[in-house]
Protein backbone atom coordinates (compact mmCIF):
# COMPACT_ATOMS: atom_id res chain seq x y z
CA UNK A 1 0.00 0.00 0.00
CA UNK A 2 1.35 3.20 -1.16
CA UNK A 3 1.85 6.02 1.96
CA UNK A 4 -0.12 9.15 1.90
CA UNK A 5 2.47 12.06 1.54
CA UNK A 6 1.84 15.75 2.54
CA UNK A 7 3.55 18.25 0.06
CA UNK A 8 6.21 18.80 2.30
CA UNK A 9 7.39 14.96 2.10
CA UNK A 10 6.65 14.68 -1.27
CA UNK A 11 9.14 17.72 -1.65
CA UNK A 12 11.22 15.52 0.37
CA UNK A 13 10.96 12.50 -2.11
CA UNK A 14 11.40 14.93 -4.98
CA UNK A 15 15.02 15.94 -4.10
CA UNK A 16 13.53 19.53 -3.54
CA UNK A 17 14.72 19.77 0.50
CA UNK A 18 18.21 18.04 -0.39
CA UNK A 19 19.68 14.49 -0.81
CA UNK A 20 19.76 14.15 2.61
CA UNK A 21 16.21 14.10 3.67
CA UNK A 22 15.67 12.85 0.04
CA UNK A 23 17.46 9.99 0.98
CA UNK A 24 15.90 10.01 4.69
CA UNK A 25 12.36 9.91 3.66
CA UNK A 26 12.82 7.23 1.01
CA UNK A 27 13.88 5.10 3.68
CA UNK A 28 11.30 5.65 5.76
CA UNK A 29 8.69 4.87 2.75
CA UNK A 30 9.87 1.51 2.01
CA UNK A 31 9.99 0.92 5.92
CA UNK A 32 6.49 1.78 6.78
CA UNK A 33 5.05 0.54 2.90
CA UNK A 34 6.57 -2.61 4.34
CA UNK A 35 4.55 -2.69 7.40
CA UNK A 36 1.17 -1.35 5.96
CA UNK A 37 1.50 2.42 7.42
CA UNK A 38 -1.14 4.49 5.83
CA UNK A 39 0.89 7.74 6.73
CA UNK A 40 3.62 9.60 8.63
CA UNK A 41 3.13 10.86 12.28
CA UNK A 42 5.66 14.02 13.77
CA UNK A 43 8.05 13.41 16.64
CA UNK A 44 9.01 15.02 19.33
CA UNK A 45 12.17 13.82 19.68
CA UNK A 46 14.81 11.35 18.40
CA UNK A 47 17.32 9.17 19.79
CA UNK A 48 20.17 8.14 17.73
CA UNK A 49 22.37 5.24 17.77
CA UNK A 50 25.99 6.92 18.22
CA UNK A 51 27.64 2.79 18.26
CA UNK A 52 30.30 2.38 16.08
CA UNK A 53 29.97 -1.50 16.64
CA UNK A 54 26.35 -1.13 15.03
CA UNK A 55 26.90 1.24 12.65
CA UNK A 56 30.63 -0.26 11.37
CA UNK A 57 32.77 1.49 8.79
CA UNK A 58 29.69 1.72 6.07
CA UNK A 59 27.10 3.18 8.47
CA UNK A 60 30.03 5.86 9.36
CA UNK A 61 30.66 6.45 5.52
CA UNK A 62 27.03 7.46 5.50
CA UNK A 63 26.56 9.56 8.20
CA UNK A 64 29.79 11.52 7.02
CA UNK A 65 28.43 11.64 3.58
CA UNK A 66 25.01 13.12 5.29
CA UNK A 67 26.73 15.85 7.06
CA UNK A 68 28.84 16.77 3.42
CA UNK A 69 25.41 17.39 1.97
CA UNK A 70 24.38 19.42 4.85
CA UNK A 71 21.98 16.92 6.66
CA UNK A 72 20.86 18.83 10.33
CA UNK A 73 18.09 17.24 12.35
CA UNK A 74 14.45 18.72 12.67
CA UNK A 75 13.59 17.67 16.21
CA UNK A 76 15.54 17.34 19.76
CA UNK A 77 18.30 14.52 19.04
CA UNK A 78 20.36 13.17 21.38
CA UNK A 79 22.81 10.43 20.96
CA UNK A 80 22.62 6.76 22.84
CA UNK A 81 25.42 5.06 24.31
CA UNK A 82 28.34 4.88 22.17
CA UNK A 83 31.27 1.84 22.32
CA UNK A 84 33.62 3.89 24.77
CA UNK A 85 34.69 5.86 27.41
CA UNK A 86 36.94 8.29 25.72
CA UNK A 87 38.89 9.08 28.57
CA UNK A 88 39.65 5.54 29.92
CA UNK A 89 38.72 2.70 27.74
CA UNK A 90 42.15 2.27 26.39
CA UNK A 91 42.65 1.11 29.89
CA UNK A 92 40.15 -1.47 29.76
CA UNK A 93 41.74 -2.98 26.25
CA UNK A 94 39.60 -1.14 23.67
CA UNK A 95 42.10 -0.66 20.45
CA UNK A 96 42.46 3.03 19.59
CA UNK A 97 40.89 2.11 16.52
CA UNK A 98 37.52 1.76 17.71
CA UNK A 99 38.01 4.83 19.97
CA UNK A 100 39.21 6.93 17.01
CA UNK A 101 35.98 5.74 14.79
CA UNK A 102 33.52 6.21 17.30
CA UNK A 103 35.25 9.98 17.14
CA UNK A 104 34.26 10.13 13.88
CA UNK A 105 30.95 8.96 14.29
CA UNK A 106 29.89 11.44 17.24
CA UNK A 107 32.32 14.45 15.46
CA UNK A 108 29.91 13.90 12.33
CA UNK A 109 26.72 13.75 14.22
CA UNK A 110 27.28 16.60 16.30
CA UNK A 111 27.67 18.02 13.34
CA UNK A 112 24.09 17.33 12.20
CA UNK A 113 22.87 18.59 15.43
CA UNK A 114 22.60 16.40 17.51
CA UNK A 115 23.64 16.42 21.50
CA UNK A 116 25.59 14.44 22.12
CA UNK A 117 24.53 12.76 25.40
CA UNK A 118 26.18 9.55 24.78
CA UNK A 119 23.25 7.86 27.16
CA UNK A 120 20.52 4.99 27.24
CA UNK A 121 18.68 6.37 29.90
CA UNK A 122 17.56 9.96 28.38
CA UNK A 123 14.72 9.22 29.55
CA UNK A 124 15.90 9.88 33.21
CA UNK A 125 18.56 12.43 32.68
CA UNK A 126 17.99 14.79 29.61
CA UNK A 127 14.38 14.27 27.42
CA UNK A 128 11.75 12.83 29.46
CA UNK A 129 8.81 11.98 27.07
CA UNK A 130 5.37 12.87 27.60
CA UNK A 131 2.23 10.28 27.45
CA UNK A 132 1.03 9.49 24.04
CA UNK A 133 3.83 11.75 22.62
CA UNK A 134 5.21 10.12 19.44
CA UNK A 135 9.20 10.00 19.17
CA UNK A 136 11.51 7.80 17.73
CA UNK A 137 14.27 6.37 19.57
CA UNK A 138 17.32 3.99 18.61
CA UNK A 139 17.94 2.35 21.94
CA UNK A 140 15.83 -1.26 22.75
CA UNK A 141 15.37 -0.56 26.21
CA UNK A 142 14.57 3.25 25.97
CA UNK A 143 11.73 2.26 23.86
CA UNK A 144 10.36 -0.05 26.25
CA UNK A 145 10.81 2.14 29.05
CA UNK A 146 8.91 4.71 26.83
CA UNK A 147 6.21 2.85 25.75
CA UNK A 148 5.71 0.87 28.88
CA UNK A 149 6.80 2.91 31.68
CA UNK A 150 5.51 6.03 30.32
CA UNK A 151 3.11 5.59 27.69
CA UNK A 152 4.81 7.58 24.86
CA UNK A 153 4.75 5.53 21.43
CA UNK A 154 7.95 4.26 19.60
CA UNK A 155 9.20 1.50 17.76
CA UNK A 156 12.48 0.61 17.60
CA UNK A 157 13.81 3.01 15.49
CA UNK A 158 17.53 1.50 15.00
CA UNK A 159 20.40 2.39 12.90
CA UNK A 160 19.60 4.71 9.78
CA UNK A 161 16.18 4.42 10.62
CA UNK A 162 16.84 6.69 13.79
CA UNK A 163 18.79 9.24 11.38
CA UNK A 164 16.25 9.06 9.49
CA UNK A 165 13.70 10.09 11.48
CA UNK A 166 15.97 12.72 12.95
CA UNK A 167 16.55 14.10 10.05
CA UNK A 168 12.61 14.46 8.64
CA UNK A 169 10.81 15.25 11.78
CA UNK A 170 8.24 12.04 11.47
CA UNK A 171 8.53 8.32 11.14
CA UNK A 172 5.86 5.80 9.58
CA UNK A 173 2.59 5.72 11.36
CA UNK A 174 2.90 1.33 12.86
CA UNK A 175 3.28 -1.29 15.61
CA UNK A 176 3.47 0.77 18.57
CA UNK A 177 2.21 4.04 17.26
CA UNK A 178 -1.01 2.72 17.14
CA UNK A 179 -3.04 1.97 19.84
CA UNK A 180 -4.53 -1.52 18.85
CA UNK A 181 -0.66 -3.00 18.98
CA UNK A 182 -0.70 -1.78 22.77
CA UNK A 183 -2.71 -3.63 24.30
CA UNK A 184 -1.56 -6.67 26.42
CA UNK A 185 -2.21 -10.51 25.02
CA UNK A 186 -0.40 -12.26 27.53
CA UNK A 187 -0.55 -11.88 31.28
CA UNK A 188 1.84 -12.88 34.26
CA UNK A 189 0.54 -12.88 37.33
CA UNK A 190 4.14 -12.65 40.06
CA UNK A 191 3.08 -15.10 43.43
CA UNK A 192 6.22 -13.70 45.22
CA UNK A 193 7.62 -10.48 46.37
CA UNK A 194 9.39 -8.23 44.36
CA UNK A 195 12.59 -6.63 46.15
CA UNK A 196 14.80 -4.49 44.26
CA UNK A 197 16.60 -4.27 40.79
CA UNK A 198 17.45 -7.85 40.21
CA UNK A 199 14.17 -9.28 41.03
CA UNK A 200 12.48 -6.94 38.45
CA UNK A 201 15.40 -7.73 36.22
CA UNK A 202 14.85 -11.11 36.27
CA UNK A 203 11.24 -11.50 35.82
CA UNK A 204 11.77 -9.13 32.36
CA UNK A 205 14.22 -12.35 31.36
CA UNK A 206 11.71 -14.55 31.83
CA UNK A 207 8.97 -13.01 30.36
CA UNK A 208 11.05 -12.09 27.42
CA UNK A 209 12.29 -15.10 27.36
CA UNK A 210 8.54 -17.13 26.88
CA UNK A 211 7.65 -14.48 24.61
CA UNK A 212 10.61 -13.75 22.35
CA UNK A 213 8.06 -11.73 20.14
CA UNK A 214 8.23 -8.19 18.65
CA UNK A 215 4.72 -7.47 18.61
CA UNK A 216 3.49 -9.52 22.06
CA UNK A 217 2.80 -7.03 24.87
CA UNK A 218 3.00 -8.45 28.19
CA UNK A 219 0.72 -7.45 31.57
CA UNK A 220 2.70 -8.16 34.73
CA UNK A 221 0.21 -8.68 37.83
CA UNK A 222 2.74 -8.24 41.00
CA UNK A 223 0.28 -7.06 43.84
CA UNK A 224 2.28 -6.07 46.81
CA UNK A 225 5.00 -5.34 44.62
CA UNK A 226 6.05 -1.35 44.53
CA UNK A 227 8.27 -1.21 41.82
CA UNK A 228 10.37 2.00 41.44
CA UNK A 229 11.45 3.90 38.32
CA UNK A 230 15.07 2.04 38.68
CA UNK A 231 13.36 -1.38 39.11
CA UNK A 232 10.90 -0.65 36.03
CA UNK A 233 14.07 0.54 33.73
CA UNK A 234 16.01 -2.78 34.39
CA UNK A 235 12.80 -4.72 33.76
CA UNK A 236 12.56 -3.08 30.21
CA UNK A 237 16.00 -3.43 29.54
CA UNK A 238 15.55 -7.06 30.45
CA UNK A 239 12.74 -8.20 28.23
CA UNK A 240 14.00 -5.99 25.51
CA UNK A 241 17.39 -7.95 25.62
CA UNK A 242 15.86 -11.49 26.31
CA UNK A 243 12.77 -10.92 23.71
CA UNK A 244 12.90 -8.38 21.28
CA UNK A 245 9.79 -6.97 23.46
CA UNK A 246 9.36 -3.20 22.86
CA UNK A 247 5.74 -2.85 24.99
CA UNK A 248 4.30 -3.99 28.29
CA UNK A 249 2.43 -3.00 30.83
CA UNK A 250 2.81 -3.50 35.33
CA UNK A 251 -1.10 -3.64 36.52
CA UNK A 252 -1.26 -0.52 38.99
CA UNK A 253 2.17 1.29 37.97
CA UNK A 254 2.15 1.93 34.39
CA UNK A 255 -0.22 4.65 32.75
CA UNK A 256 -2.36 1.98 30.41
CA UNK A 257 -2.81 -0.06 32.83
CA UNK A 258 -4.84 0.94 35.99
CA UNK A 259 -6.31 -2.38 35.64
CA UNK A 260 -6.11 -5.42 34.00
CA UNK A 261 -8.79 -5.39 31.85
CA UNK A 262 -7.77 -1.72 30.88
CA UNK A 263 -4.12 -3.58 30.17
CA UNK A 264 -5.89 -5.72 28.16
CA UNK A 265 -8.03 -3.89 26.14
CA UNK A 266 -11.94 -5.27 27.87
CA UNK A 267 -10.08 -8.80 26.65
CA UNK A 268 -7.78 -10.47 29.47
CA UNK A 269 -7.09 -13.44 28.19
CA UNK A 270 -8.34 -17.08 30.01
CA UNK A 271 -4.26 -18.52 30.78
CA UNK A 272 -2.65 -16.82 32.90
CA UNK A 273 1.07 -17.49 33.36
CA UNK A 274 1.90 -17.99 37.19
CA UNK A 275 5.44 -16.92 38.38
CA UNK A 276 7.07 -18.51 41.41
CA UNK A 277 10.17 -17.55 43.33
CA UNK A 278 12.18 -20.13 41.48
CA UNK A 279 11.13 -19.23 38.25
CA UNK A 280 13.30 -16.16 38.78
CA UNK A 281 16.37 -17.84 39.16
CA UNK A 282 18.65 -17.08 36.60
CA UNK A 283 22.16 -16.91 35.88
CA UNK A 284 25.21 -18.99 35.91
CA UNK A 285 25.76 -21.98 38.09
CA UNK A 286 29.69 -20.93 37.71
CA UNK A 287 31.54 -21.61 41.28
CA UNK A 288 31.88 -17.61 42.74
CA UNK A 289 34.02 -18.06 45.67
CA UNK A 290 36.14 -16.00 43.75
CA UNK A 291 34.41 -12.72 42.24
CA UNK A 292 36.62 -10.92 39.52
CA UNK A 293 34.36 -7.85 38.38
CA UNK A 294 31.25 -6.83 40.01
CA UNK A 295 29.74 -4.28 37.38
CA UNK A 296 26.42 -2.09 38.02
CA UNK A 297 25.64 -1.57 33.64
CA UNK A 298 23.02 -1.90 31.40
CA UNK A 299 21.42 0.12 31.56
CA UNK A 300 23.43 2.99 32.62
CA UNK A 301 23.32 4.09 36.17
CA UNK A 302 21.05 6.90 37.42
CA UNK A 303 21.92 8.90 39.91
CA UNK A 304 20.15 7.07 42.75
CA UNK A 305 21.16 3.83 42.02
CA UNK A 306 25.10 5.51 41.86
CA UNK A 307 24.87 7.11 45.45
CA UNK A 308 22.97 3.89 46.45
CA UNK A 309 26.44 1.65 45.44
CA UNK A 310 28.74 4.17 47.38
CA UNK A 311 27.15 4.47 49.93
CA UNK A 312 26.55 0.47 50.23
CA UNK A 313 30.44 0.65 50.70
CA UNK A 314 29.95 2.99 53.39
CA UNK A 315 33.92 3.37 53.60
CA UNK A 316 34.98 -0.23 52.89
CA UNK A 317 37.44 -0.84 50.21
CA UNK A 318 36.61 -3.51 47.33
CA UNK A 319 38.62 -6.33 47.89
CA UNK A 320 42.17 -7.42 46.11
CA UNK A 321 41.38 -9.21 43.07
CA UNK A 322 38.09 -7.86 42.31
CA UNK A 323 37.19 -4.75 40.43
CA UNK A 324 34.00 -3.03 40.86
CA UNK A 325 33.14 -0.88 37.94
CA UNK A 326 29.95 1.29 37.67
CA UNK A 327 29.52 2.67 34.02
CA UNK A 328 26.35 6.16 34.05
CA UNK A 329 26.35 9.04 31.20
CA UNK A 330 28.10 12.78 31.59
CA UNK A 331 25.36 13.97 33.49
CA UNK A 332 25.22 11.84 36.41
CA UNK A 333 29.00 11.59 36.58
CA UNK A 334 29.15 15.68 36.80
CA UNK A 335 26.86 15.33 39.79
CA UNK A 336 28.85 12.18 41.18
CA UNK A 337 31.67 14.65 40.89
CA UNK A 338 29.60 17.63 42.54
CA UNK A 339 28.50 16.03 45.54
CA UNK A 340 31.71 14.17 46.48
CA UNK A 341 30.92 10.46 45.62
CA UNK A 342 32.90 10.06 42.39
CA UNK A 343 36.04 10.79 45.08
CA UNK A 344 34.47 7.71 47.74
CA UNK A 345 33.72 5.61 45.35
CA UNK A 346 37.48 5.87 44.04
CA UNK A 347 38.75 5.99 47.50
CA UNK A 348 37.20 2.48 48.31
CA UNK A 349 38.84 1.29 44.69
CA UNK A 350 35.61 1.28 42.44
CA UNK A 351 35.74 2.37 39.21
CA UNK A 352 33.61 5.26 37.53
CA UNK A 353 32.74 4.40 33.29
CA UNK A 354 31.05 7.25 31.17
CA UNK A 355 29.22 7.49 28.20
CA UNK A 356 29.16 3.91 27.58
CA UNK A 357 27.69 0.41 28.75
CA UNK A 358 29.87 -2.12 29.95
CA UNK A 359 28.68 -5.03 27.37
CA UNK A 360 29.46 -3.02 24.09
CA UNK A 361 32.54 -1.61 25.15
CA UNK A 362 34.49 -4.44 23.68
CA UNK A 363 33.72 -7.12 26.14
CA UNK A 364 35.97 -9.71 24.50
CA UNK A 365 38.83 -7.68 25.06
CA UNK A 366 37.88 -6.27 28.40
CA UNK A 367 37.72 -9.44 30.10
CA UNK A 368 41.48 -10.86 28.36
CA UNK A 369 43.04 -6.99 29.38
CA UNK A 370 41.47 -7.84 32.84
CA UNK A 371 41.83 -11.67 33.48
CA UNK A 372 38.30 -12.01 34.15
CA UNK A 373 36.30 -15.31 33.84
CA UNK A 374 33.88 -14.78 36.84
CA UNK A 375 31.33 -11.51 37.06
CA UNK A 376 28.08 -10.50 39.39
CA UNK A 377 25.46 -8.28 38.46
CA UNK A 378 22.18 -6.49 39.38
CA UNK A 379 21.16 -6.39 35.27
CA UNK A 380 19.82 -9.50 33.47
CA UNK A 381 20.51 -7.99 30.61
CA UNK A 382 24.28 -7.89 31.13
CA UNK A 383 24.01 -11.27 31.86
CA UNK A 384 22.60 -12.45 29.27
CA UNK A 385 24.52 -10.76 26.90
CA UNK A 386 28.08 -11.43 28.64
CA UNK A 387 27.76 -14.80 28.64
CA UNK A 388 28.49 -14.99 24.97
CA UNK A 389 31.50 -13.12 25.58
CA UNK A 390 33.01 -15.57 27.81
CA UNK A 391 32.26 -14.76 31.12
CA UNK A 392 30.41 -16.90 33.77
CA UNK A 393 27.63 -14.51 34.82
CA UNK A 394 25.45 -14.08 38.24
CA UNK A 395 22.81 -12.03 38.52
CA UNK A 396 22.49 -10.94 42.89
CA UNK A 397 20.57 -7.87 44.21
CA UNK A 398 22.76 -4.55 44.71
CA UNK A 399 22.91 -5.45 48.37
CA UNK A 400 24.62 -8.60 47.64
CA UNK A 401 26.78 -7.57 44.39
CA UNK A 402 28.54 -4.31 46.68
CA UNK A 403 29.12 -7.20 49.25
CA UNK A 404 30.59 -9.66 47.22
CA UNK A 405 33.24 -6.65 46.19
CA UNK A 406 34.31 -5.88 48.95
CA UNK A 407 34.79 -9.58 50.15
CA UNK A 408 36.12 -11.00 46.92
CA UNK A 409 33.47 -13.61 46.75
CA UNK A 410 30.09 -14.31 46.59
CA UNK A 411 28.49 -13.80 50.07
Amino acid sequence: MAMLLNDEQQAMRQGALGEPLRWAIEQQIQVGELFGAARFVPVASAQVGAEIGTMGEAGLRVVESLVHGGAFVRVPTVTAACSVDFQRSCAYGVPRSQVDAESRLHTALRAMGCMDTSTCINYQTVSPPRFRQHVAWGDTGAVTFANGVVGARSNYEAGPASIAAALTGVVPEYGFHLPEHRIATRVFEVDTPLVGTADWSALGALVGSEIADYWTVPAIVAEGSTASIDDLKHFAAAVASFGSVAMFHVVGATPEASTLDEACGGQVPAEVRRVTRSDLRVGSRADFSQVDLVVFSAPQLSLQEAVQVVRLLDGQRVAQGTRLIMTVNAQVESELTRLGFLKQLQDAGGELITGTCFYVMAPVLVRQTLGAKTLLTPSAKLMNILGGAGYDVGLASVEACVEAAVRGRLP
